[in-house]
């Protein structure tokens, strides 16, 4: 008898404890349904600008209240440094590319495109060299992904011979259009062009050679040869009616070639003998490369490009970086790099850093990042296999109308 007496007492409390737990809940909520859109919108920022996008799911009355907080960008110079979304990618990200008008996100991870995993689509097709080297280990890591300009097709550049050219018509719907044998080893890097109005697709590789392909047939049209290591990057480029491309070796030697079979115009050193990266401002204006050398050591460049000599030497970089210290370009303002566990910014015409930011934290040595073309969104890789998407003002007013237009769209 005691012994049951015992137990209903024990659960008479434990039903008393959650009555009254229940009824602290109900009364936090009465007290916060009780307080005017204002006085939360208030309290929202005081919030991290993600953890306040994330009360969005506690209710519908809570789903717009953060697009109405008043974010303070005036400090950052209309740089994206406000964190406002956190992506988990399950593994590390390489390589990540905007769509040109939409706002998806092209990530290249190891042995993973997108939501794809490395296949090569016609083994019968490659050369005997990759078969044998499949045969031995049928993986393969994405050294680059790139979007044409119109959106309409990407390639993907992996780490055993290949290239692999899709379709995408939105959405998820990526269809095969083109897989190239195109080097010896590793494929480093790639980009497109249009001479004579053609779209070209440019690669480069460990074979020390770059290489222009029709980016219909996938016919090989031009092999540039003269690097004596291996070609890390490609920069592809026009100015009126001339094309030309840009490339830049693991040793950091430059070089730059018409589409024609004479040879480099062009030959001189990245800065630290480097292995280099290299791209132009919006407007097409201005050359800048960013390169880290055998000893860690990180440099920041713009060149004069008639002269094949540097204008501008950017301070602030680290001088023991781990790995390739990746850059941006934001239109023709801003630059970007992924260094020392942050992002570090630049103003074109300073050598001095601008401002830095940690992103709250948890990024590698040496970040991968990305603008999107309009430089209101800045994609970051993270420590731990994710991704962070910072925004300004203009791009948390894109982000605000596009959650706005999926709930519109929920209730239609």
């Amino acid at each position: 008898m005691e012994r049951r007496e015992k137990q209903r007492i024990e659960r008479a409390e434990r039903v008393k404890r959650r009555e009254r737990q229940r009824n602290y809940s109900d009364k936090d909520d009465d007290f916060f349904d009780s307080l005017p859109d204002s006085l939360l919108i208030h309290i929202l920022s005081y919030l991290p600008t993600r953890d306040s996008i994330i009360t969005s799911t506690l209710s519908r009355r809570w789903r717009h209240l953060w697009t109405l907080i008043p974010f303070d960008f005036s400090k950052s110079n209309d740089l994206p440094t406000a964190v406002v979304v956190n992506l988990n990618q399950g593994s590390a990200v390489n390589t990540m590319d905007f769509h040109p008008s939409q706002q998806t996100l092209l990530l290249g991870r190891r042995e993973r495109l997108v939501s794809r995993n490395f296949n090569v689509w016609d083994i019968e097709a490659c050369s005997m060299a990759l078969q044998a080297s499949l045969a031995n280990d049928y993986t393969a890591s994405v050294n680059r992904v790139k979007w044409i300009p119109d959106g309409a097709l990407f390639g993907v550049a992996y780490s055993k011979h290949i290239v692999q050219i899709y379709s995408y018509h939105g959405g998820n719907d990526l269809q095969n259009r083109l897989e190239i044998d195109a080097h010896v080893g590793k494929v480093s890097d790639l980009g497109f062009s249009h001479p004579n109005r053609q779209l070209c697709i440019i690669t480069c590789g460990e074979d020390k050679t770059i290489k222009v392909w029709d980016a219909v047939t996938g016919n090989k049209l031009y092999t540039f040869e003269g690097h004596e290591a291996p070609v890390y990057s490609v920069c592809p480029h026009h100015k009126e009616h001339i094309q030309y491309v840009f490339s830049a070796d693991i040793n950091g030697r430059i070089k730059a070639w018409l589409y024609d079979n004479i040879g480099s115009r062009v030959d001189y050193d990245a800065p630290g003998q480097s292995c280099t990266k290299m791209a132009y401002s919006a407007d097409g204006t201005r050359i800048f490369s960013c390169g880290t050398s055998e000893e860690g050591e990180s440099y920041l460049a713009e060149w004069n490009e008639s002269e094949g000599a540097i204008k501008h030497l950017y301070d602030g970089l680290w001088k023991r970086s781990v790995g390739v210290v990746q850059f941006d370009t934001m239109k023709n303002r801003f630059l970007a790099t992924g260094d020392e566990f942050q992002i570090k910014f630049w103003d074109m015409d300073d050598v001095n850093i601008l401002t830095t930011t940690a992103a709250e934290g948890g990024l590698p040595a040496s970040p991968c990042i990305r603008f999107n073309k309009e430089g209101i969104l800045l994609a970051v890789s993270t420590r731990e296999n994710g991704i962070k998407i910072l925004a300004n003002a203009d791009g948390l007013q894109l982000l605000r109308s596009i959650e706005n237009c999926a709930v519109d769209n929920s209730r239609g």
